[in-house]
This record gives structure tokens, sequence and C-alpha cells, in this order.
């Protein structure tokens, strides 16, 4: 609970009440020759700050053991200082309605200080009013309880009795209760708790004790003289220099020393004529004493504060700032912050980098002139820009647009722009820009509508033949004519556009499958392939082998390359020649193999030599079939294990060499 740090212990111990009552009758012991003709009052007697202090540091309920306690220590003490029972009892309860008073207003207007319901010090200038406030007015109640019940007990009470009585318990309770609660409070704070005395050197406490010594060894020693103002310097420096519980702690010690000086006789209070007077004048001195040194050193403990919390600010605002570098920095979109002046506020180093500029070449006229198109090519008009619509209040998400890069080439990019909260003190509207670069993917996607658009012209023309066979076939029946013969014919044209239909679709899975199927790399037998393909397509005589060395590899991607090429090259002869085929590979260098595929074939006219790798492109599609996939999955295989292929013409004769590179096995 708040409040309760470090107060456990004593509330478990009701021990420690009687030890606080014994400490009342002991300090009234101490001071028993009663002072200024009034039998039972000690002006030095700190009843009011022990009262007070007692019940804060116990925690205690107005109505409990504690309260009985109080009012029978100050009973008892009333008469070691030779109290009229009737005075005595005056006292008494009035001592015990002013420390009630006290601890119940503490806990009302200063709940958030330790030991009154919190945890606080008593650190701030602003705490000072309610905290001093609520004992000036528990004392002065409990003077003018004291003043009232001794002049009906005795008819002839002095005024200034009262005034003593309330300068007495109100200068006690301020410095008894200040120094225990700020004691307490430091004692129960959490490791490390920093430092006791402040900002000043344990040298200067010492100077400063020092001076202070001799300021009021002077004033008191030479008390015709006017040496009170340097008193004054004195408090100053504690409570400039030091913390607020060493200038409590001063103010303690000074005003035991004053008061005590006072009433010996010593000092200028001492000089006035009548006694009580001059007491009067000490207790309000160290009450000055007391508010000018709390309200020096909370000033000074608040200005710490501050400034620590201005450091620690400071830091964590140096590390959110690191942190938001380090995570835009690191972010592979570009990004950029403008306001509605067009200044740009953050860019990360992606930004520049997907134009192609150096990072201080980014502003918004370079950004603006290099993306005013839409994908398609189209302008996109100036209220359309993204970053003017988030600037608007609109958020837009993912809207495509090509950009030029500085060095002239194109890329497509996704931008998505949304709104920031608005720049209040230069009242500016801002915005957070977005952009990535989907160049490739917008190229797969076209890609891949080309692709849908040629796989469906593919299966219309099987599909159609099919659908135009099997009609006639229908037709044929319904009439009766049909023969045998006619029928066989049929059926052998539905069955071509079938196998067709098959083919194709076998090609589009493997080129599905070409790029997406894990990698199960070991060492792989080349020549050992080649013969397996030859074998399956029942062209020994056709395919030559010569030694090719070992290749680290996916064997099942590797004999669907060999399949592909060895296919091709049974297929594209011209008619009436037998087709020759022939493996062969070397190693190139320490980590890649060679092998070519070279055949007597048609050949490939140098124009379209880099274009048959492309899906769907055909160099004879006029006189030969096929689906235009076979040399683009046989490309993805090899770029897949890091290797290149290229076609060039046969220096042998007629036909095409197919050259591709592998990882050697060792």
């Amino acid at each position: 609970m708040p409040g309760d740090r470090g107060q456990t212990r004593s509330r478990a111990h009701p021990g420690a009440a009687v030890g606080l009552a014994g400490c009342l009758v002991l300090l009234a012991f101490l001071a028993r020759q009663p002072s200024l003709d009034s039998p039972g009052f000690a002006t030095v007697w700190p009843s009011g700050g022990i009262g007070v202090l007692w019940f804060v540091l116990r925690g205690a309920r107005l109505r409990s053991l504690d309260t009985l306690l109080l009012a029978a220590a100050m009973a008892a003490a009333n008469a070691i200082l030779g109290a009229d029972p009737r005075i005595n009892a005056v006292f008494a309860g009035a001592a015990v309605a002013q420390t009630l008073l006290a601890v119940w207003l503490l806990r009302r207007w200063s709940p958030e200080l330790w030991g009154c319901g919190g945890d606080r010090p008593l650190d701030r200038p602003r705490m000072l009013p309610r905290y001093g406030g609520a004992l000036a007015v528990a004392m002065a109640t409990g003077a003018v309880l004291g003043t009232a019940g001794a002049s009906a007990v005795t008819g002839d009470y002095e005024p200034v009795a009262g005034l003593l009585f309330f300068g007495r318990t109100l200068v006690s309770s301020l410095i008894v209760v200040t120094l225990g609660i700020l004691v307490g409070e430091w004692l129960t704070r959490p490791r490390p708790r920093g430092s006791l005395i402040g900002d000043g050197p344990v040298v200067e406490l010492l100077a400063a004790s020092v001076f202070t010594s001799a300021m009021y060894g002077l004033a008191f020693a030479l008390d015709d003289l006017p040496l009170v103002f340097p008193l004054l310097a004195a408090t100053v420096w504690f409570g400039l220099r030091f913390s607020t519980l060493v200038s409590a702690a001063h103010c303690f010690v000074v005003g035991v020393a004053t008061q005590t000086l006072t009433m010996t006789g010593y000092g200028p209070f001492a000089a006035v004529e009548r006694a009580d007077i001059g007491s009067l004048l000490a207790e309000f001195y160290v009450a000055t004493i007391v508010a000018t040194g709390l309200a020096l050193s909370t000033g000074r403990d608040e200005r710490q504060a501050l400034s620590a919390e201005l450091l620690r600010t400071q830091e964590e605002t140096l590390y959110q700032i690191s942190l938001r570098e380090a995570v835009i920095g690191s972010m592979k979109e570009g990004l950029f912050v403008l306001d509605d002046t067009g200044e740009l506020l953050v860019h990360n180093a992606a930004a520049a980098d997907i134009f192609g500029l150096a990072r201080e070449e980014v502003d918004w006229d370079a950004l603006a002139e290099r993306s005013g198109r839409w994908a398609d090519g189209s302008t996109v008009d100036t209220p359309q820009r993204p970053s003017l619509r988030a600037l608007a209040g609109e958020a837009v998400h993912d809207v495509e647009l090509l950009i030029t890069r500085a060095d002239g080439t194109e890329r497509v990019v996704s931008v998505s722009a949304i709104p920031l909260p608005r720049d209040e003190v230069r009242r500016r509207s801002r915005a957070l820009v977005i952009f990535r670069d989907i160049s490739t993917e917008h190229a797969r996607r076209a890609e891949l509508a080309g692709f849908a658009g040629v796989v469906a012209h593919d299966l219309r023309n099987p599909l159609a033949a099919i659908d135009g066979w099997t009609e006639m076939i229908a037709d044929e029946l319904e009439t009766g004519t049909l023969s045998t013969d006619l029928a066989r014919d049929f059926v052998s044209r539905v069955r071509s556009s079938s196998r067709r239909m098959h083919d194709l679709i076998r090609d589009l899975l493997a080129h599905a499958t070409s790029s997406q199927r894990d990698l199960e790399v070991g060492p792989v037998d080349v020549a050992g392939l080649v013969a397996e393909v030859a074998a399956a397509r029942h062209a020994e005589p056709h395919v030559l082998v010569e030694p090719v060395p070992a290749v680290l590899a996916d064997p099942v991607l590797v004999r669907q390359v060999l399949d592909n090429l060895i296919g091709n090259a049974l297929k594209y002869v011209a008619p009436g020649v037998e087709p020759e085929i022939t493996v062969r590979g070397c190693r190139t260098d320490a980590r890649m193999v060679t092998v070519q595929v070279a055949d007597n074939g048609i050949g490939i006219p140098a124009a379209e030599r880099e274009r048959v790798f492309d899906e769907f492109h055909r160099a004879h599609f006029r006189d030969y079939e096929g689906s235009g996939l076979g040399l683009s999955i046989v490309r993805r295989i090899i770029l897949r294990h890091d290797g290149t292929i290229v076609v060039r013409a046969n220096p042998a004769g007629q036909g095409s060499v197919f050259e591709f590179t592998l990882p050697a096995h060792d």
C-alpha cells in the first residue's frame, strides 16, 4: 500500500509507542526548570513535535491505544514540570487535541507525504503551504484551547502565554516532524538511495557547519551588537547547496540552540527587557529560519529532480531517435515524411536507393519529378498523388506508380500514404509515405497474365478439335453412315488432339515444379542419366555419350534438363534426316562442370537464340508442335543450381549446341 513503505515494523511493535511516551517524559525531566513564572510551562520542551512524529511513525489511528499513551505521557510530563493538577489536565488535553488534529490534517492535506499516506519526501516548494498550514492550524488550535482552559482555571493567565504556547509547539513540530519524516523516508528508500547531502561536497558541509557555529557564537556572545543578519546567510547556504534533509537537520540544531541559549540568558533575544517577549521572538525567529531553509532546499531538490528528469528524458529521446533511425534504416521499403510545404522531414536510405539517388540528393522535387506516372504509363494528375491525398487527410493504400531512377531505368513501386497528426506549432499537415519496389512482382504478374492467355489459347485449340470431331462422330452415328475407316480416322484425330492437351498439361506442371520443388542435392552421374533418357525414348542409336565429370545437383531436375534437350534434338530435325546427338562435358574451373548437348537438327536462327528460353516462345511454331515451355524449364533448373545456359550454332555443321554449367561434385 502507498504510505506503508518502511513502517510495518513500527506498527507491529506496540513497544515503540511506549518508547515514544518515555521519550516525552524524559525530555520533560530535562527541561523541568519552569520558565517565565508559568508553572508547568517549558519553552524548549518539544511536546508538539514529538507527539505528531509519534503518530506519523506509528501510522496510529486517532482513536487507539497510542492516544491514551500520549495523554498519559503528557500528564506525567506536566507533573514533572510542576504543573497544578488543573493546569495539567488543560495542557494535556490541549496537547492531545493539537496532535490528533495535526495528524488528521496532514493525512488530508498532504496524503502523498511519507508517513501521511504516501511515500514522497518533503522535496517540493508547493508541498510546504499545505504541510506547514496543517501544523500551524493544529498548534494554533492547541494554543487557543490551552490558553482558554488556563484562564478558566486560574482567572489571570496572561495572553502572551498563549503566543508562547503556540510558538513553542509550532517550532517544535516544524523542526522535529520535518526532520523525522525526511530521515524516515530516506532510510526506507530503495537502494541505491543517492546522495544524502545533495550537491555540496563533504568539505563544503564542514565549512558551512563551521560558519554557522562561528556566526551563532558571535551573535549570541556579543548580544549588544546587531549581528543577527549573518545567521540568515548560514541558512541560505544550507538551503541552496544541500538536500532538504541536511537543511532540516541544520534548522533543528539551530532551533534547539537558539531557544536553549535564549532561555539561559544568552543572545540578542535574551537582551529584550521582557523575558517572555524575548522567548517569543526567539520562537518566531526559529520558525522564520525553518521556513526559509525549507523553501530554499525544497526548491533546490525540485530543480535537481527536474534536471535529472530532463536528463533522463533527453537520454530517452536520444534512445528513441536512435531506435527509430535503426528501424527506419533497416527497412527495405522506402519511407519519407513530408509536410504541406513540400519539406521532406524524414527519409531513409532505402528511399534513396529505390530512386537511385544519393541520400543528400533526396528531396520532394526530386521524388515528385521521378514518380509522375501510374504503373500503366499514364500521367498522374497532381491532386491524385498519394502524398498530396494523405496531406489532405485521406489514407491511400497500395497504389502502383512507375518511377524513373537517376540512371534512367524504370521501376514499378507500390505506394501507401497516411496522414500524420498535424504540427500545431508550425500549423502544417504531415503525411507518411511508404513505397516498395515491386518491379519483379509486377513483371511476374504480367508474365502470369500472358501465361494464362497462352495456356487458354493452346488448350482451346485441341479442345475445339476434340469437340468438332466428336460432334461429327455423333452426326455420322445418327445417320447410320459411319464406316469403320471413317470412325478410325475420327478417333485418331481425337486422340491426337487429346495427346496435344496431355503434353501441354505435362509441360505446365513441369514448368511450375521446376521453380517450386526443393532441391535435393547430391552427386549426379550425367552420362548415366543420358543413357537412361535415351533408353526411355528408344533412341540409343542416335545418342552418343562421352565422359562427363560428376556434378553436385538434384538428379531428378538434371534428368528433366537432359530429357528436354535430347527430346528437342530428336524432334527438331529436317525430314528424312536421322538425328545425331552428342553429349560431352569437362571441368571449366575448380567449381563448375560444362555440359554440351550437340545435335544435327534444323538449328535456331541467331536472332532467336536468346528468346528460345522465354516461356511459350517457339522459333519453329509453324512446322513443329510444342508448348514453348521446355527450354524455359531447362533455364529455370540451371539457374536454380547457380549455373548458366546458352545456345549456339553447331560448329561441326547443321544443328545447335546447348551448353550449360552445373556445380562440380569435388
